[in-house]
């Protein structure tokens, strides 16, 4: 469990190196750059480790559930630039319903209690948004589309790679097709935006925390497939739903944001209604 505990440290800490690196930083260099860093150690390993390849088929369906996180992901650094890092956290809770809804109509799980923590979420997040309208949290339309884009495309592709890997693909082919797809997306993103972007400025400011991001995601799934190994995966996928949470904590303790009562009693309905939700996956 401990594994666990300090794996969602790991992704909590990451969100808030996001944000302030991405303050000063271009969105496209900064994320192309990490994913050179994790790119070449997830590839290294696979090398190192002369892992079984997998067939084309699943190559593929790799390749797609990778490219849809990638959308999720530029997405998500769009919004945390200007917007408060805790939409991301709110967001990412309300996705274990839709992740849920694959689960009811493809997996069979019980509809009765998913409902019951979907109308939960459901209002919890309307009184976030209710009471973030006169609050440094107030964000624009766009920002809650990229928001659900996000969402939706997280939720996706955590299924495609949940599917991925009940196939008996290795987790750090996933990682390393994952990193590597970043890489080249970003990359495609940089050259568009050259004229923009002092490329080699920026590459020498953001070094040291891009790198120390880097080590910092990869420690983060690291532990966390080690949890998952020793651990149930009911309880680690339980404990996951504490990220977004975390998340929301470190936002007031490193960026001094402030949350209203109503904004925490919205934020405990939510987590309420996605651990109803994610129970829903034992009956």
């Amino acid at each position: 469990m401990g594994y666990l505990f300090f794996s969602i440290l790991c992704y909590a800490l990451n969100n808030v190196l996001w944000k302030k690196s991405l303050e000063k930083g271009s969105v496209s260099l900064i994320m192309t750059y990490r994913a050179f860093f994790t790119s070449l150690i997830t590839v290294f390993g696979v090398v190192v480790l002369d892992l079984e390849w997998m067939s084309n088929a699943e190559l593929w369906r790799i390749t797609v559930g990778s490219f849809i996180g990638v959308v999720g992901l530029v997405c998500m650094l769009l919004v945390i630039k200007r917007a408060s890092l805790q939409w991301v956290g709110i967001y990412n809770l309300t996705g274990v319903f839709f992740a849920t809804i694959y689960l009811v109509f493809v997996k069979h799980i019980s509809i009765y209690v998913s409902l019951l923590g979907g109308v939960i979420i459901i209002v919890g997040f309307s009184l976030f948004l209710c009471a973030s309208r006169e609050t440094q949290l107030k964000i624009t339309l766009k920002e809650h589309v990229l928001l659900l884009l996000m969402t939706l495309s997280f939720s996706g592709a955590s299924i495609i790679q949940w599917e991925n890997l009940t196939a008996h693909i290795s987790p750090l082919l996933i990682l390393a097709n994952q990193e590597v797809m970043v890489l080249f997306l970003g990359v495609l993103w940089v050259l568009r935006q050259r004229k923009k972007i002092d490329i080699i400025g920026q590459s020498k400011i953001f070094l040291k925390p891009v790198v120390i991001m880097s080590i910092i995601i990869l420690l983060a799934q690291f532990l966390g497939l080690l949890g998952l190994k020793i651990t149930d995966p009911f309880i680690a996928s339980l404990v996951y739903l504490a990220t977004p949470l975390t998340t929301i904590v470190f936002s007031v303790i490193f960026f001094k944001e402030k949350l209203s009562w109503k904004n925490i009693v919205a934020i405990v309905l939510i987590a309420l209604g996605a651990f109803l939700v994610h129970c829903s996956e034992r009956y």
